[in-house]
């Protein structure tokens, strides 16, 4: 104990403060050291369970994402099939309305045709009636007391046959 004493350590005071330091330890450790690890054991838990949270909204996020660019590529699949059968059907609906065209210009021009047969026929009748009757006047002008009108008549009837 001399070589404390040289150095002015006294050995009560000694142990009084490494008494004091257990029961500081002691204290310490009971009241303050296990809450704290306690709450750093806590916060330790929440952020792994955080960590873990954050990773499952990844892949979640990342699974959504997945789908979204498949529904895209879908929807744009579906659309390019939609226009591609508005584009046929709208072919169909020209041809079909050209094919239509067609038909009505060619059921005219027949219909026109026989029309202009038609008036053809009436006019060569109304000809052929002018130059009979044409013919029988000029017959009673040149030989009105040599035919009779019975010969007259056919005349007439035989010159309409021949025009």
């Amino acid at each position: 104990m001399n070589f404390l004493s040289n150095f002015g350590v006294q050995g009560v005071l000694l142990a009084a403060q490494i008494v004091n330091f257990l029961i500081l330890l002691f204290i310490l450790k009971r009241f303050l050291y296990k809450p704290v690890l306690k709450v750093l054991a806590d916060r330790k838990s929440k952020i792994a369970l955080s960590l873990k949270q954050a990773e499952d909204i990844e892949i979640r996020l990342k699974k959504i994402e997945d789908e979204r660019e498949a529904k895209i590529s879908e929807a744009a699949t579906e659309a390019q099939q939609i226009i591609n059968d508005a584009t046929s059907t709208a072919e169909k609906i020209i041809e079909d309305a050209h094919t239509k065209a067609q038909k009505d210009i060619t059921s005219l021009v027949s219909q026109a045709e026989d029309s202009i047969s038609q008036e053809r026929a009436k006019m060569y009748q109304q000809i052929r009636q002018e130059l009979a009757n044409l013919v029988t006047e000029a017959l009673r002008k040149v030989t009105p007391h040599v035919l009779t009108e019975k010969d007259q008549a056919e005349i007439r009837k035989t010159s309409l046959k021949e025009i």
